[in-house]
């Protein structure tokens, strides 16, 4: 293993957590909450989540975090959404839920493992974005939530929001090593195009800009939509990749997920952009680079799945997951310029 990427990328994705049994989760279930029923594994990149449905009290679900996760960057999490739930009530985000000693996290050791940080938190019922039809009052509601949402943190903070993650688009330049595990040398030299034009465009802004703690990870397997009306978002996910970060950043990673199956390639990113400014208006200089930061995350996402995949087999399908999208956007978005590309957004993403 490339020793420079493992020293870059922390603990947490350097090695494999301890596997957690069924059997395990319902036993922290039973002594730890009071709670019994039944338990589902989730999928998930570090930590290990179970989908819990219980006899009478609900849905919940179980979050047994890697042994290397800081108790630290949990509790941000937890302050976080109870934040959220006291400023905007309506927003649908998960809730924290106490155990029986009245802690919001606490650790166990399961099978001698290290200790793990262990959480519970309310189910959002609904379908995946990444199993609903898209439309564009889809694009649009989902650029409102994300608004919305950050409107809801603005006036948050937390110790750990300043930690070194991973997921971080401003730190892109850093998963260069990452490159050597992307075999086509066409789809390589095009991700170095990527982070050559974030370097030049982009990063020189990044510092003058507005920022504050942001979710960072508006992914299609992290928003919940209404399954009879999949064009309304019914709430959030996996708050394990917020960070204090410019507002723009958390809006480029939002965007990168609206793909479009025909037209223009920003035409779907234009109208979720749209949406967020019908509720927070971007400023000049943040949608001077916003076709940057949506390239340099999808840079990212290719980097990162690519060294993944060779280093945890286990987790190939689970990271490569959206490959095929990603690739796909980076080759049609290849043929823009920068200059180009913020035209598009200025005369497509005016609210309504």
């Amino acid at each position: 293993m490339n020793t420079e990427v493992s020293d870059t990328f922390g603990e947490t994705l350097a090695g494999d957590a301890p596997d957690v049994s069924v059997a395990d989760a319902l036993a922290i279930l039973r002594r730890h909450y009071g709670l019994a029923g039944t338990a589902r594994p989730l999928p998930g990149e570090r930590d290990h989540n179970f989908h819990v449905q219980t006899d009478s009290q609900g849905e919940f679900v179980l979050k047994i975090s890697h042994p290397a996760e800081e108790a630290g960057f949990t509790d941000f999490q937890n302050k976080a959404l109870d934040h959220i739930r006291a400023v905007d009530p309506t927003l649908p985000v998960p809730s924290v839920c106490k155990s029986l000693e009245g802690d919001a996290q606490f650790t166990v050791g399961i099978d001698g493992s290290a200790p793990r940080i262990v959480r519970l938190v309310t189910y959002l019922p609904g379908q995946l974005l990444s199993r609903s039809p898209t439309s564009a009052a889809q694009d649009r509601n989902l650029g409102i939530f994300l608004a919305r949402l950050g409107r809801a943190l603005r006036g948050f903070f937390h110790p750990a929001a300043g930690s070194d993650l991973l997921w971080d688009i401003r730190k892109v330049a850093k998963t260069r090593p990452m490159l050597a595990h992307i075999t086509d040398p066409g789809r390589r030299a095009m991700v170095e195009r990527v982070i050559d034009a974030f370097e030049e465009h982009a990063a020189p802004i990044i510092p003058a800009l507005r920022a504050q703690i942001v979710h960072n990870d508006m992914n299609s397997y992290n928003v919940v939509m209404d399954a009879s009306r999949p064009e309304m978002v019914s709430g959030i996910l996996d708050f394990g990749d917020m960070i204090h970060s410019p507002l723009i950043c958390d809006l480029a990673i939002g965007a990168v997920y609206r793909w479009p199956a025909a037209g223009h390639p920003l035409v779907s990113a234009a109208r979720f952009v749209a949406g967020y400014q019908s509720v927070q208006p971007l400023e000049d200089e943040e949608i001077g680079i916003l076709f940057d930061l949506i390239r340099a995350r999808l840079a990212l996402i290719a980097n990162i799945a690519s060294w993944q995949a060779e280093r945890f087999p286990a987790k190939r399908d689970y990271v490569l997951r959206l490959i095929t999208e990603v690739w796909a956007s980076l080759e049609r978005l290849d043929g823009l310029s920068s200059a180009d590309a913020r035209r598009y957004f200025l005369d497509h993403s005016k609210p309504e």
